[in-house]
């Protein structure tokens, strides 16, 4: 049964894959892959891997992953990157972008402006087995198997301080299409333009070492339902933290982080209460790994909480 549920989701979603973006729980540490703007935003060159198992308990359900790097080149320009697969039984996609930012310093307070453009390179293949097709679907597409490589940009403003950050980005700007033949059909394919804003405000509570940072993550999906993600987290020294996340779809996440020999660790837990599919998994996990690289362009202005 769990089978078939994922197998019937997979064709549903054939005419309509390009819409989707893989979805990361973490996206406080995800940000530059989510705004090209971030690129260059910290204190330090950030390296990220991210890796997410959803609905734990289906045989080939969706497993995504994400490496991503930035940085600063000189005091006002950055780039950025990230290589992301995604396998959903039976298909596969990976995405390939490399992101440039320009920061500009305002006077006040030491809060930066910056703005980031994005190229991507996307890469699909699907490939239906005869064994992997449920009872009274076409046998015609066990014989379906095609892939295909297309580009797109993506774009993003980004304003932060020492306490703040505020961005807003868009992904798929020129809207790529192609067709391709699937089963005994000709199926047309687009790649949807996705909204995203995103915001956090981190203040001490008791003393410098303690903080609370609430933050909000929308995305606005074409043909999709919108999505936010309203989180709170309590930090301990910049490295230790716990916190809930609520998304908008009945799916709440409870996740923690702390660092390991220099090395950051971070863990959440999705579980949506609502939904059919729901009875039949036992969640979500979601790991990320990252490494805060110093480097002298990288410190040429103020961060994220750092005075």
């Amino acid at each position: 049964m769990r089978k078939i549920i994922l197998i019937l989701s997979v064709l549903l979603s054939v005419s309509v894959f390009a819409q989707q973006e893989p979805l990361f729980t973490q996206y406080y540490n995800n940000d530059m892959g989510i705004n090209p703007a971030v690129s260059g935003s910290k204190t330090y060159n950030s390296l990220n891997m991210q890796t997410r198992q959803q609905w734990l308990g289906f045989e080939g359900a969706p497993l995504s992953t994400n490496i991503n790097y930035h940085g600063a080149l000189n005091n006002r320009s950055a780039m950025g990157g990230y290589l992301m697969f995604d396998k959903a039984n039976p298909s596969l996609q990976a995405n390939l972008q490399l992101n440039y930012a320009y920061h500009v310093p305002l006077n006040y307070d030491k809060v930066n402006l910056s703005f980031g453009i994005g190229a991507k390179l996307m890469y699909y293949n699907l490939d239906f087995k005869a064994e992997d097709l449920p009872p009274g679907i076409d046998p015609a597409y066990s014989a379906s198997s095609y892939d295909n490589t297309i580009g797109d940009a993506s774009a993003g403003t980004y304003l932060y301080g020492r306490n703040f950050y505020l961005g807003f980005s868009a992904s798929n700007l020129l809207q790529s299409t192609f067709s391709t033949a699937f089963g005994l059909s000709p199926v047309s394919n687009k790649l949807f333009r996705n909204y995203y804003t995103m915001g956090a405000y981190r203040f001490s509570i008791m003393n410098r070492d303690w903080q609370l940072e609430p933050s909000f993550l929308l995305r606005k999906m074409q043909l999709h339902s919108n999505l936010t993600d309203i989180t709170t987290r309590i930090i301990y020294l910049d490295d230790t933290w716990t916190g809930l996340t609520y998304r908008t779809n009945g799916t709440l996440v409870f996740g923690f982080g702390f660092v390991a020999n220099k090395v950051h660790i971070s863990y959440t837990y999705d579980h949506t209460f609502a939904g059919e599919i729901m009875q039949y998994t036992h969640g979500t996990h979601e790991i990320g790994l990252s490494l805060k690289i110093q480097t002298q362009a990288s410190q040429r202005h103020i961060g994220f909480w750092d005075y």
